[in-house]
């Protein structure tokens, strides 16, 4: 496909799972430190009862964020796992209580004790004084409702981008075509008005060139009336001379639009898939010729090489690549305008070879080929360089 967006399918293949992971993280650090902040409001509710003694601080703890666990138990269906844990400055786990493993000192021994709310108090005091250290930990499972549709949006979104500049590039070459064919109808409507024209002229010159022959017969058995004659005949030359130049003229504008017509029909075909040897071929080269490039005219030429002529063509080819100072250019191919600049190197006699220099030490292979395909070798030349 003409203009197909290959950059545009490489991000859209590339992006997704890179978005997908930086999502994920800057989620799991959102809903952290959410979670630090609801978790600091609400880890104690009722400070003037655990002034009082009448429970602990970790039942409280315990109590207050397990109930705000179970409000966002919906957030662990999505896959949210949340971690949290409450200790005291000297490291004592008040939550979760199954780390803990002091046991309540201040539980009821029978039905008649009363529980030491002194005691409790006074260590609940302690402890809310020197201040409790809230450690959270938010992860988002993998595989899970939250994480694979974040992953299904932006699969979506780069298929949504990748559609449109598909669209896009089919839009544009069908109004290239459209454009071509276009075109190749009006000149070809006027390649056929010319040809007309020009038949036209013909039959008018011939018309004269009898007239003109008449008039010399009439002149050699004639003796009067040689002034009117003269006149005559001067009047046909000239308008068989306005003749002659009107039809060159027209020749010449229709050779231009045959050329211009074959341009565009040559410009619009599809590229010629590349056979298996000449790929080969491709490959080696890049492989072994760090400083060249080659056209695909370079490479087809030299695939219809014989083998002896390959040899000596490559022989050439790794001498423009180590150094071409000391190789004998044949001359410098130049177009009509001025405007190129390629340099021509023979081998074998008959081989011809067309290359340009693009820096210093690299060089662009335009052209590969023999005396027998040197007039299409210059057309090519003349037509994609100029």
């Amino acid at each position: 496909m003409k203009n197909f967006p290959f950059k545009i399918l490489f991000l859209c293949i590339f992006f997704p799972p890179v978005l997908y992971i930086f999502t994920l993280n800057g989620l799991e650090i959102y809903l952290q430190k959410k979670t630090e902040e609801r978790v600091s409001a609400i880890i104690i509710k009722n400070d003037n009862e655990l002034y009082e003694g009448r429970y602990a601080v970790r039942d409280e703890i315990n109590r207050n964020i397990s109930g705000y666990l179970i409000e966002k138990a919906f957030l662990y269906r999505l896959g949210i796992n949340t971690d949290i844990k409450v200790k005291t400055k000297g490291n004592r786990v008040l939550y979760p209580a199954q780390l803990n493993g002091d046991k309540n000192e201040y539980q009821h021994n029978g039905s008649d004790e009363i529980v030491n709310y002194m005691d409790v108090a006074a260590e609940n005091y302690s402890i809310l004084n020197d201040g409790l250290e809230i450690l959270t930990e938010v992860r988002i499972r993998n595989n899970s409702w939250l994480s694979n549709s974040i992953l299904v949006f932006f699969i979506a979104l780069a298929l949504l981008v990748l559609r449109f500049f598909i669209l896009k590039s089919l839009k544009y070459n069908e109004e290239r075509e459209q454009e071509q064919t276009s075109t190749i109808i009006k000149l070809s409507e006027r390649l056929s008005s010319y040809e007309n024209e020009l038949s036209n002229i013909k039959e008018k010159e011939k018309g004269y060139s009898e007239s003109i022959g008449e008039l010399n017969r009439e002149k050699a058995n004639l003796s009067s009336d040689i002034d009117g004659l003269l006149e005559e005949m001067e009047r046909l030359e000239s308008g068989l001379k306005t003749q002659k130049e009107l039809r060159e003229t027209r020749e010449s504008e229709i050779d231009t639009l045959k050329k211009e017509i074959e341009e565009i029909k040559l410009k619009s075909e599809k590229p010629k898939k590349k056979s298996r040897k000449q790929e080969i071929i491709d490959k080696r080269f890049r492989v072994l010729y760090k400083n060249l490039t080659f056209t695909e005219k370079a490479i087809e030429g030299f695939v219809e090489l014989s083998d002896e002529l390959q040899l000596k063509a490559e022989e050439v080819i790794h001498r423009i690549n180590e150094d071409d100072s000391d190789i004998n250019i044949r001359r410098k191919v130049f177009s009509k305008g001025g405007k190129i600049n390629v340099l021509e190197v023979d081998f074998a006699y008959s081989g011809r070879i067309y290359y340009q220099k693009e820096t210093k030490a690299k060089s662009n292979i335009i052209a590969i080929g023999t005396k027998a395909t040197q007039t299409q070798d210059l057309g090519y030349l003349e037509r994609e360089y100029t």
